[in-house]
């Protein structure tokens, strides 16, 4: 037993053992004491190194301090080295503390003590663990500590900028959903990652229901020969989570506190017009558009009367104040409301927004004896949003047990449940967030009316704006709850030496609920609509059984061999949906009256119900790790798996893997660079698949929910109908799996006594057969389009991480950057070389992103503005869109954009169409500072992201005139005139409706920023203050999140992630900005505290 321990143990310093073995002198085997032959100028020392236990060590490091010269022990932990008289001699090994002695003490036995954190730095990796030092992968490797620096609801929140390769997005509403993109995109479906936490797989992207305070350590496999493993759902990487557990034997209970308060705000608004320049602007507009058009009329408002300039009127109202001072008696809701004229206006954002509390509370408790381990907590999370009346709360407990039966027989269990409500206002990314409201409402509208009931858009001639803060209010009940049980059970057997089985079963069960109240709308333009209430409700199970067979052994002490088999068995989509939806309730201020079984019956609208897309898949799966000397690695898997979703002649598909190492620091050629502790190459190549498409591709379902479709005269009289059933979605038996190939290359390096480390990558990515759907002729009727694979996807990139550490006396210091870049490119996505999808703004005429051929995905597409028409000449000169040569008026177009004529057939056509701009980033990367005094502790960490678009639709509502909400301050200032150099938007013309209405360079923007994502000042009280209370360890800190952000870009926030999150399909929509929540400035006080 000791022995197979001793050789686990020292696995780290044979590598660089044996690279110099063959050339070191062997010493007779009774050379157990030193031997010293002195001469005029120099001495030969000679001795043995071991390790703690007296167990001999290979390849330690012998140098003279300060010389190239040196050795290292062999295979007994025996040296010889002539060195010079007074020397001093260094002794180094990796994964032990370095000893300094003088060559004229004893040497006869150096006894060297293992540097705990480095030597048993073991990382979780497919279906097991493995020394970090032996990964021949790309396994990114998250700093748990640091991440949780940065409080989040979710750990994927807290992953940003913490590994290389890894992009995230989610914007500032409490609870969000992040979006997890691993090296790049790689299909036009789902690109979402497969979490793996604690041993049970789950493709729910949502992470809030885990607290990630209990998150033990975190491992994100970013190749397929890491993740080929987890075959059919690991082509987008695979993101290892292990939770924390019980103590070891010999340790105390230990009860930890964990908490902190504090709040968060937004930082940068929308820039808009206060009540009084909005007016200014909106009669400059009307009198520019009627000069342009030779027209001598006056600019004309409901509200501002008809003249030269507005006249202004001391309230505004339903019927219009035509420039007139009203009578407040005159005043009746809904139907003429009043509202007084501020020359500052309503400034909709702030009046939307407030400082949200934000607090966290977790307890748990720990402990463990000969017999087992446990661990109990139990976590409370709430986020107020910015926005009032939203927010997000959690409760979760969760219960960690290992028991040891026997000493071969283990059996544990790890079970997490949570309930989570997020309420208010649901954000999403389209056009109808909250935030985005603001900069569509009028400041001459305040909140309420002069009687105190909401104002709108209902006063004459402010547009058709909802009132932000109304909405709010009546959306203050709305919610949307989640429970979520997950876990395992699991038991393990040592069959022989060795021989180890292991089994576990694992559960993912999610049920959600929403109670959804939509109110009466008097203070709208538009029809105030009904009340209602919609209600919905669903569940879902999934099942994971894992069985894993490993063998693991070092034989002759040089080769290690680890060998695993298992089969892996899932069923998922085991649950149900339902909603139902009801109107016209009488008391609608009376919220306890509005249930679905209230109300006439003509009033229930609609009840719906279906299944959650049931499918199984089963998998055989092997791996081998093998490993001579520490010096050469190996490591080979192979994966089969059948999945339901494809039909019987395509459902398997076998992912194999292979993967090396060579430590180039144990070889004898290296022997002179002791500055170097390790230097490792890598290389990588596997394959892995992807089965997770918004519904099985191959079967063709029929409904008849649709009376106006499905409805049949069967008699040809038309004087009774029979419900039938229509085509709802075509099949295609003959789709198959999209496969990812990987290539990977990497160098791992350590120097300067472990005080720098460093890796980077190179990589590339190929996806093939990727499922598009089928694009058919509107003669094929209303049914969704089948999936076809005809679509290939590839992705290069390079990855860096550098770490420097050091400390002097009580000062500590750490530094970590890590950098990654990557390019896209579509390699096909149909039958044709012109074959594109593409994505709309629904307000803008035709695709404002494009997905083609030979580009990155979700490609910026439009008309290059290539400045202004400034004469009627070169109106004539180039036909603007739509027009036809001969049939307009020049003179309306001066001063508009003038469009690149890309084909230069002198006018402007669909076919002048462009590339405007890529959302992918040139790189990322992110910095990490530490500093550490005695009790105090400091960090800053920045995230940048370099080189990327973003397409700004909100620039569509207060930048041009198809809308009449506020206007930016861009409009007042930078609208085109004659002569003005730094105009960049057109003439201020209020009959302008085609500026803005296609899509055009000018929405595109460069999004390039850095933000300090947090910055942390804690303090650990004295060892020996706290003793006599018994409290182990007590830690205060602050923090600030998001404090500061350098951008160029005109919007509120530059972290834009997709318009549809996690959703598949969402990266077609990359980079645009719809008016997200923004992220959130949060200032945070803290506390840990163990007893």
């Amino acid at each position: 037993m000791m022995h197979k321990q001793s050789v686990l143990k020292h696995g780290v310093g044979m590598a660089c053992g044996l690279l110099l073995a063959t050339g070191a002198p062997t010493l007779p085997s009774y050379a157990e004491n030193v031997t010293v032959a002195v001469t005029q100028q120099s001495r030969t020392v000679s001795g043995t190194v071991v390790d703690e236990q007296g167990i001999p060590l290979l390849g330690v490091n012998v140098s003279v301090s300060g010389t190239t010269t040196g050795t290292i022990t062999d295979i007994d932990g025996k040296f010889t080295l002539e060195v010079p008289a007074g020397a001093q001699l260094t002794f180094s090994y990796i994964g032990f503390i370095s000893q300094t002695h003088s060559s004229s003490a004893n040497l006869s036995r150096i006894v060297l003590k293992e540097d705990t954190q480095k030597l048993q730095e073991v990382v979780v990796v497919g279906y097991g663990t493995q020394q970090k030092k032996d990964i021949t992968g790309s396994v990114a490797v998250v700093d748990a500590d640091e991440m949780l620096k940065t409080p989040a609801a979710s750990a994927t929140q807290q992953l940003q900028g913490r590994a290389a390769g890894v992009v995230i997005g989610s914007t500032g509403s409490p609870g969000s959903k992040s979006m997890v993109r691993i090296r790049g995109i790689g299909t036009v479906n789902d690109n979402g990652p497969l979490y793996v936490i604690d041993g049970v797989s789950t493709r729910n992207q949502n992470l809030n229901s885990i607290n990630p305070n209990d998150i033990e350590s975190m491992q994100v496999l970013k190749d397929a020969s890491s993740a080929a493993i987890y075959g059919a759902e690991a082509s987008n990487g695979v993101i290892l989570i292990t939770t924390k557990k019980g103590l070891k034997t010999g340790q105390r209970p230990k009860l930890t506190y964990d908490g902190y308060f504090g709040g968060s705000m937004t930082g940068k608004k929308y820039d808009v017009l206060n009540a009084t320049d909005r007016l200014n602007v909106e009669w400059a507009a009307q009198a520019g558009g009627y000069k342009l058009r030779g027209s001598n009329d006056l600019p004309s408002h409901e509200q501002f009367g008809t003249g030269a300039t507005p006249s202004i009127p001391n309230y505004l109202s339903t019927e219009g104040a035509r420039g007139q001072q009203l009578n407040p008696a005159d005043y009746s809701y809904p139907g003429n409301q009043m509202v007084p004229w501020d020359a500052q206006g309503t400034d909709w954002w702030d009046e939307l927004s407030r400082t949200g509390m934000i607090q966290n509370h977790q307890l748990s408790l720990q402990g463990g004896s000969n017999h087992g381990s446990y661990l109990f907590s139990a976590n409370y999370y709430d986020q107020e949003g910015t926005v009032i009346h939203q927010y997000f709360r959690r409760y979760q407990i969760r219960a960690n047990t290992s028991y040891n039966v026997r000493d071969w027989l283990r059996v544990g269990e790890n079970l997490t449940y949570a309930w989570t409500k997020d309420n208010g206002l649901n954000e999403n990314s389209e056009q109808n967030t909250p935030y985005s409201w603001t900069y569509r409402a009028s400041p001459w509208v305040p909140v309420y009316d002069i009687q105190g009931h909401f104002a709108g858009s209902k006063i004459a001639g402010t547009g058709n704006f909802e009132n932000p803060v109304a909405a709010a209010i009546r959306n203050k009940d709305n919610y949307w709850s989640n429970t979520r049980i997950f876990g395992n059970i699991w038991g393990e057997v040592d069959l022989m030496k060795d021989l180890t089985f292991h089994t576990s079963f694992g559960i993912d069960y999610t049920g959600n609920y929403s109670y959804s109240m939509s109110k009466k709308n008097l203070e709208f333009s538009e029809t105030p609509g009904v009340n209602g209430l919609t209600e919905e409700a669903g569940f879902n199970f999934r099942w994971v059984w894992t069985n894993t067979l490993t063998f693991d052994r070092t034989f002759n002490e040089v080769h290690k061999l680890n060998l695993l088999v298992g089969t892996e068995a899932v069923r998922d989509g085991l649950g149900r949906s339902m909603s139902g939806y009801r109107r016209n309730y009488l008391y609608e201020d009376n919220i306890s009256t509005w249930t679905l079984n209230m109300g006439e019956y003509n009033d229930f609208r609609n009840a719906e119900s279906d299944y959650r897309g049931e499918f199984a898949s089963f998998g055989i799966f092997g791996r081998a790790n093998y490993s001579f000397a520490d010096k050469y690695l190996l490591t080979a898997t192979v994966r089969r798996d059948g999945v339901s979703r494809f039909s019987k002649s395509n459902r398997y598909g076998t992912f194999p893997s292979l993967s090396a190492a060579w430590r180039v620091s144990s070889e004898e050629f290296m022997n002179d660079f002791e500055w170097l502790d390790d230097l490792k190459l890598r290389v990588g190549y596997g394959q892995a698949g992807n089965s997770t498409f918004p519904r099985a591709t191959n079967f063709a379902s029929y409904f008849s929910t649709d009376p106006s479709r499905t409805n049949y005269d069967f008699t040809g009289k038309q004087i009774s109908t029979q419900l039938g059933y229509r085509m709802g979605t075509i099949g295609n038996p003959d789709t198959k799996w999209e496969r990812v190939e990987t290539t990977n290359i990497g160098l791992d390096a350590t120097f300067l006594g472990g005080k720098f480390s460093t890796n980077v990558e190179w990589w590339y990515k190929k996806s093939t057969d990727m499922l598009v759907e089928a694009v058919y002729s509107s003669l094929a009727g209303g049914a969704d389009k089948p999936y076809i694979n005809i679509g290939d996807m590839k992705n290069t990139g390079v990855d860096f991480m550098l770490n420097y550490q050091d400390r002097s006396g009580d000062l500590s210091w750490n530094v970590n950057l890590n950098v990654s870049a990557y390019k896209n490119e579509v390699l096909k996505i149909g039958v044709s070389d012109k074959a594109a999808k593409y994505s709309y703004f629904d307000r803008i005429s035709g695709p404002i992103s494009r997905t083609t051929k030979g580009h990155p995905i979700s490609e910026f597409y439009g008309y290059k503005i290539n400045g202004f028409y400034e004469s009627a000449e070169e109106v004539n000169a180039l036909t603007p869109l739509g027009e036809t040569a001969g049939k307009f008026d020049p003179k309306t177009y001066i001063g508009k954009f003038k469009y690149h004529d890309v084909d230069g057939d002198g006018k402007i056509t669909t076919d002048d169409r462009d590339v405007l701009g890529s959302p992918h980033p040139d790189f990322t990367t992110g910095l990490n500072v530490g500093l550490g005094y005695k009790g105090f502790d400091f960090s800053m960490f920045w995230y940048a992201c370099v080189g990327n678009e973003i397409f700004n639709v909100t620039k569509y509502f207060t930048d041009f005139w198809m809308f009449n909400g506020n206007r930016s301050s861009r409009m007042r200032d930078l609208s085109w005139e004659p002569g003005k150099k730094n105009a960049i938007l057109p003439i201020l013309d209020k009959q302008d409706n085609k500026s803005g209405t296609n899509a055009n360079s000018y929405y595109v923007e460069d999004g390039t920023y850095a933000r300090m994502k947090n910055i942390t000042l804690g303090y650990t009280l004295p060892k020996n203050w706290l003793r006599k209370a018994t409290i182990e360890n007590l830690r205060f800190y602050v923090q600030a999140e998001n404090l500061l952000t350098i951008t160029g870009y005109k919007g509120i926030d530059p972290e834009v992630t997709n318009r549809n999150k996690t959703a598949s399909g969402g990266d077609l929509e990359k980079g645009i900005d719809a008016g997200a929540i923004p992220s959130s400035i949060k200032f945070i006080f803290g506390v840990n505290l163990v007893f």
